[in-house]
């Protein structure tokens, strides 16, 4: 039998840095869900936790409430977790153990429609995460198990698919298959279900790594034995484009030390910008944005 099933969400939060690598972060969430197999229900949840990262790898512990509005009535909720995580530039691991205290709604009757009561609910779940992408595709995974001593299983297995493949640098193709046990927080039934949409507005994600790197340029020789050097953690492609380029782009050429361009430079001031794998071009984090006389915004570089 068919359904059809809708949900919304607005969410945003905050993160405070600490020494030594450590950091809080806090968060708050609103979700409503609705639709043809489940009640309507709304749900707010607040979370803090506290993380410790370093270099590609880091862990986190923290708690979260909420208060949701059901059938019966106002339904609160309460959960601890801990988890960890490793990545790479094209692939995220990550693992959450998670205690969940919460209420569960009882419902009788052909269409679950008439309310019998609600009855503590209290589950141990864990979870693994995957997530690896490519320039133009991603995929995540996430598998886990539910313990919940008053279900009608007591280990229940969780499921989660999601393939993209971008047809454009802000459209992608998406298909998702689930397994999900019910969510007694935002008030949504089990569901188990194969979706095929489309994501709009999102970048590919070599696009959104790009975007993340921090590039730095310097000029080491003078005159004609100039080389520019770029310095952009885990790029593939670094193109440089500037005056003494006249303003023609070049590929630099990958090196142990790390991108290079060897070409005549004269002491002075000279605008400069670079691109990281195909993204946009922009001045290096250490070279000062100015004006352009196109309007827009090119690196000033001082070469002694």
């Amino acid at each position: 039998m068919g359904a059809a099933t809708g949900s919304a969400s607005a969410s945003g939060g905050a993160r405070l840095p600490l020494a030594l690598g450590w950091r809080v972060e806090g968060a708050g969430e609103l979700f409503g869900v609705a639709g043809s197999s489940t009640h309507s229900a709304g749900t707010a949840t607040a979370s803090a936790r506290l993380v410790r990262s370093m270099a590609r790898v880091g862990a986190w512990a923290g708690a979260n409430a909420s208060l949701g509005r059901r059938e019966s009535g106002k339904m609160p909720a309460q959960s601890t977790e801990a988890g960890l995580w490793w990545t790479l530039p094209r692939v995220r691991v990550s693992a959450m153990v998670l205690e969940q205290h919460a209420k569960g709604q009882l419902f009788t009757g052909p269409q679950r429609t008439l309310l019998v009561g609600t009855i503590p609910v209290r589950y141990l779940e864990g979870t693994l995460a995957l997530h690896a992408e490519g320039d133009v595709a991603s995929f995540d995974l996430t598998a886990g198990a539910r313990r919940d001593p008053d279900a009608e299983m007591l280990i229940e297995p969780t499921f989660s698919a999601t393939a993209a493949v971008w047809q454009s640098p802000s459209r992608a193709l998406t298909l998702s298959v689930s397994r999900q046990p019910p969510d007694f927080v935002r008030g949504a039934d089990a569901a188990r279900w194969i979706a095929i949409g489309m994501r709009f507005y999102q970048p590919t994600p070599a696009y959104v790594r790009a975007s993340r790197v921090r590039p730095i340029v310097q000029v080491v020789g003078a005159g004609d034995a100039s080389v520019v050097r770029v310095r952009a953690s885990d790029a593939r492609r670094v193109e440089l484009m500037a005056d003494f380029t006249d303003w023609q782009p070049v590929v630099m050429s990958m090196t142990a030390s790390g991108f290079e361009h060897a070409t005549p430079i004269s002491a002075g001031s000279h605008r400069i910008l670079v691109r990281i794998d195909g993204g946009e071009w922009r001045p290096a984090a250490n070279t000062p944005a100015v004006n352009d006389d196109l309007g827009g915004r090119v690196g000033l570089l001082v070469v002694q």
